[in-house]
Formats: structure tokens, sequence, C-alpha cells
């Protein structure tokens, strides 16, 4: 399935989710939203690192592995450097 980081961002704002480096001995870190928990992965190095986030919600949990976890970061809201970008691409 595509991921769409403004709809996921959206979807589960106020979702129990959890941080999970692949590295060992690395705890779980929980928050009360995907974009805390997105925003605590880049500010970790999580966009360098093996990473997956998890959103439990009362019927399932879904899981954004490595690749989907750098694209939330890549497209979070208010980052600087997204907005760099678009003004330099509309300078174009």
């Amino acid at each position: 399935m595509a991921l769409d980081p403004e709809k996921a961002f959206l979807d589960y704002s106020a979702a129990d989710c959890s941080v999970q480096f692949w590295t060992a001995n690395a705890p779980a870190v929980q928050f009360t939203s995907l974009e805390a928990a997105v925003r605590f992965a880049k500010d970790h190095g999580g966009r360098w690192e093996e990473i997956e986030i998890t959103v439990h919600l009362p019927r399932e949990d879904i899981v954004f592995a490595t690749g989907k976890v750098h694209r939330l970061i890549d497209a979070l809201p208010g980052d600087l450097r997204k907005k760099t970008v678009m003004r330099w691409i509309g300078r174009q």
C-alpha cells in the first residue's frame, strides 16, 4: 500500500505509538502521536538507522519499517528542510 505521510500524520495524531531502533538492547520508546514518534526518531538518528514505528490501535497494530519511517521523517509538518527545498524548487 502506498504511504501518504500527510494522511498518516492526520489519521494517527492521537494514537499511541512506539519507536524501536533495530540495535541490541535498544528499548522501545512510547509516544501519544505519530508525529511525536517521528520527531523523536529524527532527533535520534532515525534517518540513518534501521528503525520501526508501531502505531497501536484497538484492533490491530500498524508497523512502519525503515524505508517508510525515512519517508515520514522527510515529510514532517513544519520541517524547515522541506520548506527550504520547496522555496528553492519554486525559484526554478
